[in-house]
Formats: structure tokens, C-alpha cells, sequence
């Protein structure tokens, strides 16, 4: 769903980044001055600026990305670190950006204090299985030797 927000809307601001699954990439050390180092270039093509860690990437991306404005999509984040290292405060945007984060963890929201919260309806089975089943089989439904153990898959994913 970010991935399609973002394909509608980005066309709309000076600069974009969407930053997919940080959730999982956040869980390996290097990966998280990777999302650093992937939002500043998104954002500037051109720059030859290296972050190096996380603290001093804090430090670039507020300097260097109030002067824009900016869509910003951070996917899948679970942890309060990932949003201070990423998108610190409003401050570090400049007027008109829009930052748009996915999380399960309605706190995290909260303690940012987000001008607008969109809750998700969980799918029914119907809408799991087919959802399943673009992704396993690339088509709406599975076969019939596999309609079991998809329904099994979707009811255990929920």
C-alpha cells in the first residue's frame, strides 16, 4: 500500500524516497546507515556525501533535507530508534513534505504526535487466499492441489 501511495502522489514534490521493510533491515547494523546513505542520494542524485554512522547521519539528513520538500515513506517500521535515525523531527522537512509510515505499532504514532492515523481492515479469508495466491501463484486463485494448504497459510498469517 505504500508502494502504490507513492507511485500515485510522487510527482507532487521536489524530491522522494521510499524506504521499504525497514523492519528487517533494520536488524542488521550496516543496513541501518544503508537507509541513511539510500534516503540522502534519493533525495540529492548527486551528492557524494557518505554517511558513516548513525549518529552523524542524524546530523546530514537535518541539515541537508530541511531545504526541500519532500515524500518521504518509511515501510514496516517497528522501533522508535528507526524514526529518530530517519526522519528525526518536522523540523528536518522543509514546508510541504509529507512523511507517511506503516507500522503494526499504533505507539509509535503516539509518541510522534502524526497529524493523521489510517487503520487497516484485516482481510477476510476470501481476500487472503487471493492475496496469497498473486504472491505464490501469480494468479487469483490457487490450484486445487494447493487450496488447503493456502487457506491454512492465510488463516495462520491472519
Amino acid at each position: 500500500i505504500a508502494k502504490a501511495i507513492y507511485n500515485q502522489i510522487h510527482r507532487d514534490f521536489e524530491a522522494c524516497c521510499c524506504l521499504l521493510d525497514i523492519r528487517e533491515k533494520w536488524k542488521q547494523i550496516t543496513c541501518q546507515v544503508d537507509l541513511q546513505n539510500q534516503l540522502l542520494s534519493d533525495v540529492y542524485t548527486t551528492t557524494k556525501i557518505k554517511i558513516r554512522d548513525i549518529e552523524l547521519g542524524k546530523t546530514i539528513l537535518k541539515e541537508r533535507l530541511q531545504h526541500k520538500r519532500i515524500l518521504l515513506i518509511l515501510d514496516d517500521v517497528d522501533d522508535l530508534s528507526q524514526l529518530t535515525a530517519l526522519c528525526g523531527s518536522r523540523k528536518w522537512f522543509g514546508p510541504g513534505s509529507r512523511i507517511i509510515i506503516t507500522t503494526r505499532d499504533e505507539g509509535l504514532l503516539r509518541i510522534l504526535k502524526v497529524d493523521h492515523v489510517s487503520r487497516m481492515s484485516e482481510m477476510d479469508d476470501d481476500e487472503s487466499i487471493e492475496h496469497f495466491s498473486w504472491h505464490a501463484f501469480k494468479k487469483a486463485s490457487p490450484q486445487e492441489d494447493f487450496a488447503q494448504i493456502s487457506r491454512d497459510v492465510a488463516a495462520y498469517c491472519k
